[in-house]
């Protein structure tokens, strides 16, 4: 009796086997199916480009500084601060140069008084402006050209500056100063390699030692 069951569940235990086995292949297909890298449609085809013509990750070129003023000469104005008649001999023999004007300053200092007034009218804002402007562009772009500025200090001390560029990338800045307590005047000369504008205040720098005109 217990063969017969025996052999009675033979058949049916081998067809449960090849259903098994059907079953277990199915799945590694489908899994295998799955974690397959899915195809583009259009592989190998070129990046699209970006807006603007440019492919992503592509190095654009650098940015070209832009100079203060233009290649193009800027105008002085018409302010005229004339050579001082002490001016040695050195001085008045020097070449002509393009001018941009001049300035004629005057800062009073609230504490003297009475108050003391300019010995002659002041120029312009806007008139010092233009002839600091026409100085620098001079400068940056390597073009001769000169600057008057006749001052008087808050100590009342009469101060005139010639700033004359030779175009070689140096400043000649001569500079007069008559002193109001004794009335001593003296002239100077240096040579310098940097010119900038600070506010509204012509700024030389890196200059070479003073030298005393006679």
């Amino acid at each position: 009796m217990q063969s017969r069951n025996l052999a009675r569940s033979g058949p049916r235990a081998a067809a449960l086997a090849v259903g098994a086995a059907v079953a277990i292949g199915l799945l590694v297909a489908a899994c295998g199916s799955a974690t397959a890298t899915p195809t583009t449609a259009g592989a190998g085809a070129p990046a699209s480009v970006q807006p603007g013509g440019s492919q992503p990750g592509a190095s654009q070129p650098a940015a070209t500084p832009t100079p203060t003023f233009d290649l193009g000469p800027v105008p002085g104005n018409s302010v005229d601060a004339p050579l001082p008649t002490d001016a040695p001999a050195t001085v008045r023999g020097l070449a002509p140069l393009p001018s941009c004007g001049g300035q004629v300053l005057f800062e009073p200092d609230p504490d003297i008084s009475p108050l003391p007034t300019p010995p002659a009218p002041t120029s312009a804002p806007a008139a010092n402006e233009q002839g600091a402007n026409c100085l620098i562009s001079d400068w940056e772009n390597d073009r001769p050209g000169q600057l008057a500025i006749s001052a008087i200090s808050d100590e009342q001390d009469e101060i005139y500056t010639l700033y004359r560029l030779p175009g070689d990338g140096t400043v000649d800045v001569i500079t007069r100063v008559k002193s109001h307590p004794d009335q001593v005047v003296t002239w100077t000369d240096a040579t310098c390699h940097q010119l900038s504008l600070q506010g509204d205040q012509m700024t030389p720098a890196d200059c070479s030692p003073e030298t005393p005109l006679n």
